[in-house]
């Protein structure tokens, strides 16, 4: 009987030591399988770390290689604007040269013919010629009209002398559009423009204004759409053709079509619209009318139609309109496309004129289509691109506070100009663009200063204002 007890006491121990042994085995397999779930979590979490890193690297490679390609284009940018200038200098030189001759010789011809002259010579026309306006008389009309400068220059141009220097001019077209920028309505433009165009259907000016007058006075039909094609097909790297057959094909409906327009205009580096050579000759009519040079050039360029900009203003307006419809659908990508092709025309709007005016549409432009593609990025999550764009917003609203300060200044130093102050304001634009030329003005300059060091409550502001 002991015998079996302890025999069953053996085996229990037996039982036990298994049991234990097992259950050792069991945790230690346990620990080690813990251990390994636990190896590969932190592999894991350090192959996501690591693509992270990857990812951020990419970015800032991305970010650097953009800063140097928008560094070689600044440069490029600027050694062709030397040239530019150098050319334009030159052009306008030789202007002047003609117009010094040109008012040299009609001294000459006012001179009392010699007593042996033929004296059934036809008399001198033009006694218009006679008078002479300075920088004074035009401020006396001013003041007799209210302030209106249109009004003292349709004194001075008429319909009828405009027609005598058409009759001078055969053959070129800058004289009917420089015509029709002097008509006193806009009937009257018109009539002009769209004689211009049956004599010079080849003619980009021409066309430009013509499209340009008919937009403006609200008359857009097939016509309108037909003219700014040819205009396109003759100046195929302006975007200003572009830019006015969006316009059309938006009041006529044709929406895909406006929006193929607008990336068209986006996708050029180029807005001209002959306004330089518009102020050169309304100066050429001005001098007829017997206006000082430096006056007639001042009251050329102060009193030049720029209604196209509003125009492209309007154009951005309803192509953001479209972007906004293809957010609210989910179709972020065609919202951010039409969204950049407005921002890219602002860009070469402002960096293509000569006029503040330029400049002032331009960064609308830009604002507009970057603040709408920040919207959309915010919306989707995507931080470094919306940092990008609150970059690129920075850098234009410190050049539209500097343009502030300008025209704030302007008007103070306007007034004091003298004839040959006014002369050298508007060569200065011609030359240099009216942004450089204000910088020089120390006037202006110290007003820059003043601004720079105490800028306005708000400025600089990184993040736009929500609407």
């Amino acid at each position: 009987m002991r015998r079996m007890a302890y025999i069953l006491l053996v085996v229990g121990l037996i039982a036990t030591a298994g049991i234990v042994v097992v259950s050792l085995k069991t945790t230690g397999a346990r620990k080690a399988q813990l251990a390994a779930l636990e190896q590969q979590r932190l592999e894991r979490a350090l192959a996501e770390l690591q693509g992270q890193i990857r990812e951020l690297q990419s970015q800032k490679d991305s970010v650097e290689q953009q800063a140097r390609q928008l560094q070689a284009a600044a440069a490029t940018l600027a050694e062709k604007g030397k040239e530019d200038q150098q050319v334009i200098g030159d052009l306008w030189a030789l202007v002047a040269a003609g117009k010094q001759v040109a008012k040299k010789t009609t001294v000459e011809d006012k001179k009392p013919a010699p007593a042996t002259a033929d004296k059934k010579a036809p008399a001198r026309r033009d006694e218009g010629k006679d008078r002479k306006h300075d920088l004074e008389t035009i401020r006396q009309m001013l003041a007799a009209s209210g302030g209106n400068l249109d009004a003292a220059l349709h004194q001075i141009v008429t319909p009828d002398r405009m027609a005598r220097i058409l009759e001078e001019h055969p053959g070129q077209p800058n004289y009917w559009t420089a015509a029709a920028s002097l008509a006193p309505d806009q009937e009257a433009t018109l009539a002009y423009l769209q004689e211009a165009a049956k004599l010079y259907p080849d003619s980009p000016a021409v066309l430009s204004a013509l499209v340009s007058a008919q937009v403006a006075a609200g008359r857009i039909d097939e016509s309108t759409l037909a003219y700014a094609d040819e205009l396109k097909r003759l100046d195929p790297t302006n975007a200003l053709g572009d830019c006015y057959a969006a316009r059309c094909q938006f009041e006529r409906g044709d929406v895909v079509g406006a929006l193929q327009s607008l990336a068209q205009a986006g996708a050029k580096g180029r807005f001209s619209d002959d306004r330089i050579g518009m102020l050169m000759t309304r100066y050429d009519y001005l001098l007829n009318e017997g206006v000082s040079e430096a006056t007639a050039l001042g009251l050329s360029a102060f009193t030049l139609p720029l209604e196209h900009l509003g125009m492209i203003r309007q154009l951005g307006n309803q192509s953001l309109e479209q972007a906004r419809a293809f957010a609210a659908a989910g179709q972020a990508d065609n919202a951010l496309k039409i969204a950049q092709d407005v921002a890219s025309v602002g860009q070469t709007v402002s960096s293509s004129g000569r006029f503040l005016v330029h400049d002032r549409v331009g960064i609308a432009l830009q604002q507009a289509g970057l603040t709408e593609q920040r919207q959309i990025y915010a919306a989707l999550g995507d931080t470094a691109k919306t940092q990008e764009i609150d970059a690129k917003l920075q850098v234009i609203q410190e050049r539209s506070a500097t343009i502030d300060a300008m025209a704030q200044g302007f008007g103070s130093v306007m007034a004091k100009m003298t004839e040959a102050d006014l002369a050298a304001y508007v060569d200065g634009t011609i030359l240099n663009g009216e942004f450089a030329t204000l910088q020089g003005i120390p006037e202006i300059a110290q007003a820059l200063q003043q601004a720079q060091a105490s800028p306005p409550k708000g400025t600089p502001q990184t993040t736009p204002p929500k609407k």
